[in-house]
């Protein structure tokens, strides 16, 4: 249940994601910065308590896979310099991966149970890369 809560706010996460790259210098941006921020942020903990709460029913510890969500953000924040082949926005593509990894896990929980814990943590890793996107445009427009 709680995973499906995360994947259901991952619609308005792609909207503002998009809303991030279109975005020009006034007043509004701030608006849209910290909307993205909060719904990544509540997706974030949402995954977050799916992942510990699967690891009780499971019977694994979430820690080695928090840990590799976080290596994964930070993989994925170097990589934004790099070129984009597909052509759309980096958090816009964050939130695609994170999407495509939450499903997975969601549709893993009936078939696969120790798929989900490493699909939930790929999808933390998406997660919080678009938080922290969100962090810097947020301080990028208040000239922080």
């Amino acid at each position: 249940m709680t995973l499906t809560l995360a994947g259901v706010r991952l619609l308005d996460l792609a909207l503002g994601a998009q809303a991030l790259d279109i975005m020009n210098e006034d007043e509004e941006n701030a608006r849209v910065v910290r909307a993205v921020s909060d719904v990544a942020a509540g997706a974030l903990r949402l995954a977050h308590l799916a992942l510990e709460i699967h690891g009780c029913d499971v019977g694994y510890r979430a820690d080695a896979r928090i840990d590799r969500a976080l290596l994964q953000a930070d993989a994925e924040l170097h990589a934004q310099a790099a070129a984009d082949d597909e052509g759309l926005p980096v958090a816009l593509k964050q939130v695609r991966s994170a999407t495509r990894a939450l499903a997975n896990a969601a549709r893993a929980t009936s078939t696969d149970r120790m798929l989900v814990p490493d699909q939930v943590a790929e999808g933390l890793g998406h997660l919080l890369a678009i938080y922290a996107i969100a962090k810097a445009a947020s301080a990028s427009s208040s000239g922080g």
